[in-house]
């Protein structure tokens, strides 16, 4: 990662896998219907309200902060989208019903049978903002699919249940609800974690559960 010059405006892309395979095909798949917005890099704490040349250079630190270069990992951009609020709304919106951590278990028996755990993320909620996103669309992105894998609860949203938009490990899938399902790890390394993402479509909150697959050899 690195910074863009910020003294004249530079849109700058980068494409992730998917994208760049549609663009390849040339057959029109590839055209940007949507967009979000983030302000990822701005740390309002500089906005200046005692700057001595009064409220026209508030922020002047603000502006003058270099811009950080386009990047397709979801763990460093796009954490904190910008949306759009009912007037009076005094706080963003927050993701409630969700486990705050979960560890599952990968066993094998004795006999070479196996037994993958599953975890189920359903009635999720969205709090906040008059609750005008209580029954959004949710995206799951679990960060390694080598050890967890995921697919979408009930009826998807776009993308549809056979399209998973995923990278070298990641994968992610749209709905209400998602189950995720150990992977087959062991029996070395016994322990391995990941993370899900979950962040809904329209609010743009945010919520990470850590993921824990151990291995059991009964």
């Amino acid at each position: 990662m690195g910074f863009i010059n910020n003294t004249s405006y530079i849109l700058n892309a980068v494409l992730t896998k998917k994208g760049r395979e549609y663009l390849a095909t040339n057959d029109a798949r590839f055209e940007v219907t949507k967009f979000a917005l983030a302000d990822d890099e701005v740390d309002y704490t500089l906005w200046d309200t005692a700057h001595p040349l009064g409220n026209n250079y508030y922020g002047a630190v603000l502006e003058s902060m270099p811009l950080v270069e386009a990047c397709v990992d979801p763990e460093v951009v796009m954490k904190y989208k910008l949306i759009t609020a009912p007037v009076g709304s005094k706080a963003l919106p927050v993701i409630s019903n969700v486990t705050v951590s979960v560890t599952l278990e990968y066993i094998l028996t004795a006999d070479g049978s196996e037994e993958r755990q599953t975890h189920d993320f359903t009635d999720i909620k969205t709090l906040g903002l008059r609750d005008v996103y209580a029954d959004e669309d949710y995206k799951f992105l679990i960060l390694n699919s080598n050890i967890v894998d995921i697919k979408v609860i009930g009826s998807a949203a776009s993308p549809d249940p056979g399209t998973d938009l995923t990278g070298r490990i990641t994968k992610q899938v749209i709905g209400k609800g998602a189950k995720i399902t150990a992977g087959k790890i062991g029996p070395i390394p016994g322990t391995l974690k990941t993370s899900l993402i979950i962040t809904g479509q329209s609010s743009g909150a945010i919520f990470v559960v850590p993921i824990t697959v151990v291995f059991n050899n009964q």
